[in-house]
């Protein structure tokens, strides 16, 4: 139940190709990891398309592909026309935790490797996160679920914490009651319940999620690319300051905002009255 991303016809291994008849903006480049990896991604008219494709795992990360995430995340900061990453899984999974959970685990970490990533990232809960797999999407920016989801952290069940950034995460984001009934119950939740406590921005049904997702990333790519990213950076660190010193972080990235040509863009388009072309420069 992933979001169904169009295929190129020749995957390419490393430098992109361009297709004839369409703009660089607009033609998808595909990356490849190593084979059995189990994460794909692409790049195409500003946006990159993570999928986790491990099915008949449930999507679960092993080795492989915590170090494959943790590559990908680093291409993407490389990537100077990419405004907003999208994380995904095929079939009916979102994640469903970690396989052979292991040392690994502590060389790859591959959910703040996503969770470091400047871009505004939009995790599309096409099914089930559970574990791991909830500290995944806890980890993204925006959570658009399915409305047959359901989030889960039952670690404590199995005599061990999270290991990912739940136990900091999630009550920055519902709140410390909610995080700690979570926690310690280990109890799932579907996506209804999940956005009433703020955990999920919008739920779909199956028949329409792949357009609700492809809205909402349309909707942000309409935005200024580095306004995206500042604003991302204005919440993110101004969590961790006072209010005064929020506000401060606040004023002095507007000010560095001005000196770009994409502001001068979204100026003149104003005045132009027509959409803004933004480059992220």
């Amino acid at each position: 139940m992933g979001v169904k991303t169009p295929r190129p016809r020749r995957r390419v291994p490393a430098s992109p190709r361009r297709r004839v008849g369409r703009s660089r903006e607009q033609e998808p480049r595909v990356y490849s990891t190593p084979r059995g990896a189990g994460v794909d991604w692409f790049v195409e008219a500003g946006v990159a398309w993570i999928t986790l494709n491990r099915p008949a795992r449930g999507n679960r990360i092993d080795q492989s592909a915590a170090q494959a995430l943790c590559d990908v995340a680093e291409a993407i900061e490389l990537e100077d026309n990419v405004c907003v990453v999208v994380v995904q899984g095929s079939s009916t999974a979102f994640c469903l935790g970690v396989d052979d959970a292991g040392a690994w685990e502590h060389q790859h970490d591959w959910v703040a490797a996503v969770g470091r990533l400047t871009r505004p990232v939009i995790a599309a809960v096409n099914g089930d996160a559970i574990a791991e797999g909830c500290e995944l999407a806890l980890a993204c920016d925006l959570r658009i679920a399915v409305d047959s989801a359901r989030f889960s952290l039952p670690q404590l069940a199995l005599g061990r914490l999270p290991r990912h950034g739940a136990t900091q995460r999630l009550p920055r984001v519902v709140g410390r009651m909610r995080a700690l009934e979570l926690l310690l119950t280990g109890r799932a939740v579907r996506a209804g319940e999940a956005a009433q406590m703020g955990l999920v921005a919008r739920i779909a049904p199956g028949k329409r999620f792949q357009a609700i997702v492809r809205e909402e990333v349309a909707a942000l790519c309409d935005k200024g690319p580095i306004a995206l990213r500042l604003a991302k950076e204005a919440v993110t660190k101004g969590l961790d300051l006072t209010l005064e010193q929020g506000i401060r972080l606040e004023q002095d990235l507007y000010v560095l905002l001005q000196t770009t040509a994409d502001r001068r863009e979204g100026i003149r388009a104003f005045l132009e009255k027509r959409r803004p072309r933004f480059r992220g420069k």
